[in-house]
């Protein structure tokens, strides 16, 4: 008897016909070795993405499929967890893990963000806060959620965030990493499995970058895979990475390459100018041994 799932994966396939990207793209997975792969992007809220005057009218056009469009083309990735950052209305959101054949836990915010995942969602909780009994006014505006997954050797907690863009005054996301740090702690001292992800809003070299790593998490783009793209954002001339994968060590040291999906429908093509993107960024795309 074929199982929804399965219905779903064959149905999904079948779908994708023009939009499959070639074989020698397509990352592969190891029956004999089981992995974790998770992904976070930032959708734009699925309204998808033109850079030029010529793409619009295309983009209009596309409007309503984009949601489709998007599940479609993460589908072939075959991912186990995505978190999405700016993300669809509820609604739209349900019917797009419906699509993948997935469960998803929903954070509403000024920019609402999700955890979707192929496991079972057995604890979800939006805008965790340690010195709060409710949402700060300044802080996380855009959203900050923790979904925890019956995973295959045990659970794991998935942090999805997508912090303040401020560049003039970094210290108010200074104080939602501070606050982040809070609760995500507690975890990564009981040696849980521990994943955070999302439009962190600030590049490499920023200090918000060195107090994740200060307090023990680790960067997936370490093992970065060769000729991927260095950076998650704009979708059609990338010039920083503001977007990311990081982890609790343990997941670390079970870790694959990491991959930045500068790609597919993804990106817009520099030779087409009427082609548009599923969205303004990129994706991130991690793998884990279980």
């Amino acid at each position: 008897m074929q199982t929804r799932r399965d219905f779903l994966k064959t149905a999904l396939a079948a779908a994708a016909g023009p939009f499959a990207i070639p074989s020698g793209l397509a990352p592969a997975s190891t029956p004999e070795a089981p992995r974790l792969r998770t992904i976070t992007y930032n959708v734009l809220r699925c309204h998808g993405y033109a850079v030029t005057p010529e793409a619009k009218p295309f983009l209009k056009a596309a409007a309503a499929q984009i949601p489709t469009r998007l599940a479609l083309e993460l589908a072939l990735y075959k991912p186990d967890v995505i978190s999405f950052q700016e993300g669809p209305p509820e609604e739209v959101l349900a019917a797009m893990a419906d699509q993948l054949g997935m469960n998803y836990a929903f954070f509403s915010g000024g920019w609402d963000g999700a955890v979707l995942s192929k496991f079972e969602i057995v604890e979800q909780q939006n805008c965790p806060l340690v010195s709060w009994t409710e949402r700060p006014r300044d802080l996380f505006t855009r959203h900050w959620g923790r979904a925890v997954l019956r995973a295959p050797g045990g659970d794991m907690t998935i942090f999805s965030a997508h912090l303040n863009p401020t560049r003039t005054d970094v210290s108010v996301r200074a104080g939602e990493v501070s606050e982040m740090l809070k609760v995500i702690a507690p975890t990564l001292e009981k040696g849980g499995a521990v994943i955070l992800q999302g439009d962190l809003n600030h590049r490499p070299t920023a200090p918000e970058y060195a107090r994740w790593i200060e307090a023990g998490l680790v960067d997936s783009f370490d093992r970065k895979q060769a000729g991927t793209s260095e950076y998650s954002s704009n979708s059609d001339k990338p010039n920083k990475r503001i977007d990311y994968i990081l982890t609790c060590k343990s997941l670390a040291r079970r870790g694959g390459a990491c991959k930045i999906l500068f790609e597919g429908a993804f990106r817009t093509n520099p030779e087409d100018p009427k082609s548009i993107a599923l969205s303004d960024h990129l994706p991130v795309m991690a793998d884990f041994a279980l």
